[in-house]
């Protein structure tokens, strides 16, 4: 079993804290447990959170195409 690099890769919010990919797609904004909103759907965190989306779904695809099982934790 591989773990999905979307449950491995994290972004940093606005505020700092760091959030695992797989939670924010699909999102528009995001707020934190601390309570800060941050907006996905504006720069920076637009073209950083498409950028490493795409790397972590790219990565998945290589460990399929090695035969591994991708498990999603979330």
């Amino acid at each position: 079993m591989t773990i999905s690099m979307l449950d491995q890769m994290f972004l940093n919010l606005s505020c700092g804290h760091p959030v695992f990919l797989g939670r924010l797609q699909n999102q528009r904004d995001w707020t934190c447990a601390c309570g800060k909103q941050t907006e996905l759907s504006a720069e920076p965190y637009k073209g950083r959170l498409a950028k490493d989306l795409d790397t972590a779904q790219q990565i998945d695809l290589q460990q399929k195409a090695k035969g591994r099982t991708i498990t999603r934790l979330a």
